[in-house]
This record gives C-alpha cells, sequence and structure tokens, in this order.
C-alpha cells in the first residue's frame, strides 16, 4: 500500500518522526494486557490514547514537517498505515486523517478509496472501525449524495470489512444521519453469518437511535417490525438486547 522508499521527503521524516516517538512511549506491561483483549496479529506498544494523540498532533504541527499537496498527505497516512506497524502507528494515521490542517483533503471525495484501502488493509475491528466511524465520514458530510451511493454499494461487496463499514460509518454522524443509508446498508446483511458483519447490526442502530428526533426512531422501529419475518432468531434478540441495556443506562430507574 506504501512504503517508505516510495514517500516524499517530508511525509517520510513525518511517518519517522511520529513512530519513533510512539516506540519511546512504549509500555509494555499495557501492551501484553491489550494485545490478550483485542484479536489480531497486530501488535500494540500500551501507549495511552492521549499521549498517542498528543504525539501525532504535536509532529504534524511542526512547520517542518508541512505536507506540501494530497499525494504527500495520503503517502503519509498511508505510511503509518503499512510497514513497521503498530495499532498505535494505526490510530495515528487516523489521527492525521482528522486534522485541521488537512480536513480539505481529508473530507474529499478523493479520500473515500483510501479509507477503503485501509478498512481492507491487513483488518482489525479497532483500527477498522476507526477509519469507518472517524475518517469514512469527512467525504460523507462533504458530498454526502455521491458518497452515500459510494458507501451504499459497500454493503453489497464480498468484503466482510467493508459491509461491516457500510454499516458503521455513521454511528458519529449524528444529526447528519442519513437514514435511508443505514436502512439500506442494514437491510442487505440481515441474513449475514459473519460475526464482523452481524455485530455491527445492533451497534449502528443504537447509536442512532441515541440521537434521532422522534419521528425517525419511531420510523427505524417501524422498519424493524418489518424485517422481524426475514430477520434471523439470533440477530434480533442482540438487537433487542442492546437496545434495551442502552434505554436503561440513558434512563436509569430511581
Amino acid at each position: 500500500m506504501g512504503t517508505l522508499d516510495s514517500m516524499s521527503p517530508v511525509a517520510e521524516a513525518l511517518v519517522r518522526a511520529v513512530r519513533q516517538d510512539l516506540h519511546r512511549h512504549t509500555d509494555h506491561v499495557e501492551a501484553r494486557r491489550l494485545g490478550r483483549r483485542h484479536k489480531g496479529d497486530i501488535p500494540f506498544l500500551g501507549v495511552p490514547r492521549h499521549t498517542l494523540v498528543r504525539i501525532t498532533r504535536d509532529h504534524v504541527d511542526d512547520p517542518a514537517l508541512r505536507l506540501p499537496d494530497r499525494q504527500a498527505w495520503q503517502a503519509a497516512v498511508r505510511g503509518l498505515w503499512t510497514g513497521d506497524v503498530t495499532r498505535e502507528s494505526r490510530y495515528a494515521a487516523v489521527v492525521l486523517t482528522r486534522h485541521p490542517r488537512y480536513r480539505a483533503l481529508a473530507a474529499s471525495p478523493l479520500s473515500t478509496n483510501l479509507y477503503r484501502d485501509l478498512i481492507t488493509d491487513t483488518p482489525t475491528r479497532d483500527t477498522a472501525d476507526a477509519v469507518a466511524v472517524l475518517s469514512l465520514p469527512l467525504p460523507l458530510n462533504a458530498a454526502p449524495v455521491t458518497e452515500g451511493r459510494v458507501v451504499r454499494s459497500w454493503a453489497v461487496v464480498g468484503s466482510p470489512w467493508m459491509r461491516r463499514a457500510a454499516i458503521l460509518c455513521q454511528a458519529r454522524r449524528f444529526h447528519r444521519t442519513d437514514p435511508d443509508l443505514l436502512r439500506s446498508s442494514i437491510g442487505a446483511n440481515l441474513l449475514e453469518r459473519l460475526d464482523i458483519v452481524r455485530e455491527a447490526i445492533p451497534e449502528a442502530l443504537t447509536a442512532y437511535l441515541r440521537t434521532c428526533p422522534e419521528d425517525a426512531a419511531a420510523d427505524l422501529h417501524a422498519t424493524l417490525e418489518s424485517w422481524s419475518s426475514q430477520m434471523p432468531a439470533a440477530l434480533a434478540e442482540a438487537i433487542d438486547t442492546r437496545l434495551a441495556a442502552d434505554e436503561r443506562r440513558r434512563h436509569p430507574r430511581v
């Protein structure tokens, strides 16, 4: 996907600086704990999330490491995602996609294919979901019609990670959530047996129902009722359990 040898000097310098700083903050005990908790072959360094964000932003803010154009920015994102990869270097790639300096590049429809590549490159749930939930909504918000069609197409492709991303990508879009995109992405995967896809459905529904207006919530519940005859019992139970648990958390009994 991208190597240091193929990058511009400034992109290479940024990637090296972030990686080296992350490695200097390695916590081996925490890394082992996270490795036991999360599946996947990509190792952890055990760097706290707030430290990771600070490290990445400090280097991105360095005027000497300013990326001059889309090619350099994209190479830096890919470089952090691949090569001498750790979970933290992948999180740093996501931080780079959300940095205000490069927001226009990150939100461009040209970046949707970049996010697709990241999601499908040796994916783990935490790193692929970070791109789906934090990076992919940027072009969706900037160009909802064209990029909505692209993401809708992901819901029916062979890659389970792309289908998972299509379902989850609106989890933090809040008032910008497109309910038709949500329904179509979920509806296309009601009979999916793979956990990686099926388990995204209750999560996406819960996220939407937390913030949508009452009439939109009623519409979604009506859709769920219409799906009841098509939906496997296990999925219906998982949705009911997740929604009920979230309702209890938001409205605890006194």
